[in-house]
């Protein structure tokens, strides 16, 4: 008879559990303060294919944020890619290669970063920083801006973490 309480008990409070949300609201702020504009194309060459990186960078804010940290490894990893093969003559220089080199150190950032109380802002803060400084590469690439101006948020210093 003691059995049958006890069962009972147990049955009774294991049903009885709160259940966890199936939607999260934290997605959805994460997704507000990643900038969702589109990012700049700029021209394709055949040594150079920026496909894969554009469609990854123009995915992260529909993607949930536990899962984020696989596409800024994956950015990451194509960044790398691209930087290592070879450039065409006229791109193979110090401003380009710098600012491509610039790029690459915010996906870097973005994908390695240790997120502290804060994660989901500096999560969102360093992909911005990183979606930036690939918009004034493109910009140096197609020609339109070869002196870009001081931009505040790209410059903000970045949070060292333990």
């Amino acid at each position: 008879m003691r059995f049958c309480y006890l069962l009972f008990f147990v049955v009774l409070v294991g049903c009885t559990q709160k259940q966890p949300p199936l939607s999260s609201d934290k997605a959805v702020i994460v997704d507000t303060l990643i900038q969702k504009t589109p990012l700049k194309i700029p021209v394709a060459r055949q040594e150079l294919n920026w496909s894969n990186v554009l469609a990854l960078m123009e995915s992260l804010h529909e993607i949930p944020s536990d899962q984020r940290a696989i596409t800024l490894k994956n950015i990451k990893a194509e960044a790398i890619k691209l930087n290592r093969q070879p450039w065409p003559k006229d791109w193979d220089t110090k401003p380009i290669r710098a600012r491509f080199n610039v790029f690459v150190t915010h996906v870097s950032i973005a994908a390695d970063q240790r997120l502290g109380d804060a994660a989901l802002e500096e999560q969102s803060l360093a992909i911005n920083k990183m979606k930036t400084s690939w918009d004034i590469f493109s910009d140096l690439i197609s020609g339109d801006t070869m002196l870009t101006g001081f931009n505040p948020t790209i410059s903000q210093p970045i949070r060292k973490t333990e």
